[in-house]
């Protein structure tokens, strides 16, 4: 009897290693690597019993993709996000999708508390200004070069992610942490470090210096960061965005750290992503950009990973994984 197949959407260079380490303790299968071609897909995924979800989120799997998942039990997505996924249309077909939660909180929340400093401290136009030759030692200052003690951090979902970027911003004095999270309810997080929900996200970008995003991607959320809460955070706030591109409206960003309504933005993530060639963020001086790398450490790919292959395994021996996402509550 043949066995099982496994196919992955995820490359190679990002499964390869920590698959030498664990597929000896898996159930009998045999891995494919899936071509970097949506149309090319379309063609392999057919024959997949298992499918792991492509950690770039370059390859998508649309309804077209799902339907051409006939022989498929299930979809282990490698990430938390899965919006490179049609959850709704595996939900009608009664494939369940799973994705991995929480394995890559540490390297978001060490990078969005690393992009707030550089950011309130202009390092990144006084670093290109240095490698022009200039010394601004004098103007530099009042140009905008803050100490983050002292200031408000505002935070869009208190999840992981989010009390992570708290808890290691805490350390440099914040005066006030700020959430705003529909589903979480707490005065204080890890090291009791007393935070404050607050009742609507008008308010918290009206009282905060810096806003870290760290909400997923829906229907409700889509550009939920609208010119409105730009305007009210004002010339000296600093927008941070790990989560989704599509959560902000883009232009109206644009537009307010053009015309220096905020002070400045990191930037992780886009709506179109990769972002390749000339494109209208080189323009700006007030923006850190990154190319969707916040949460890929090494350390977090391996977790990701070998958490999505243990998900696998298990789906072999036929057990449902515990973070399924779409409401399917069995393998197909």
């Amino acid at each position: 009897m043949p066995l099982p197949v496994v196919l992955s959407m995820s490359p190679p260079k990002v499964v390869e290693d920590v698959y030498k380490n664990v597929s000896d303790t898996m159930a009998a299968h045999q891995l494919r690597y899936a071509s970097r071609s949506q149309e090319t897909l379309l063609d392999e995924i057919g024959a997949a019993d298992y499918v792991l979800g492509d950690w770039s989120a370059e390859l998508k799997l649309d309804r077209t993709a799902l339907e051409a998942a006939r022989r498929a039990k299930v979809v282990v997505h490698p990430t938390a996000g899965y919006d490179s996924i049609d959850v709704a249309a595996a939900q009608e077909l009664g494939l369940p999708v799973a994705n991995r939660p929480g394995a890559n909180a540490s390297g978001v929340a060490e990078w969005a508390a690393m992009a707030a400093l550089v950011s309130m401290k202009n390092v990144i136009p006084n670093h290109e200004r240095l490698r022009e030759g200039e010394w601004r030692m004098v103007e530099a200052p009042f140009e905008g070069v803050y100490e983050i003690k002292d200031r408000c951090l505002g935070v869009v979902g208190f999840g992981a992610i989010g009390q992570g970027v708290a808890k290691r911003l805490a350390s440099f004095g914040l005066s006030k942490i700020l959430y705003f999270d529909l589903f979480v309810d707490v005065e204080e997080i890890e090291g009791g470090i007393a935070v404050r929900r607050v009742e609507t996200m008008d308010e918290l970008f009206e009282r905060s210096d810096v806003v870290s995003l760290h909400l997923p991607l829906t229907a409700e959320t889509r550009n939920l960061v609208s010119q409105e809460k730009l305007e009210k955070l004002g010339p000296d706030g600093v927008l941070i965005n790990t989560a989704r591109g599509g959560v902000v409206d883009e232009q109206a960003l644009y537009d307010a750290l053009a015309s220096r309504k905020i002070k400045a933005a990191a930037l992780d993530v886009f709506s179109q992503e990769p972002l390749t060639g000339p494109h209208p963020w080189a323009d700006l001086d007030n923006v850190l950009l990154s190319p969707h790398l916040a949460g890929s450490t090494l350390e977090s790919i391996e977790r990701m990973i070998s958490g999505s292959l243990a998900a696998i395994d298990g789906a072999i021996s036929g057990v449902l994984p515990d973070t399924v996402v779409n409401g399917v509550d069995t393998l197909r």
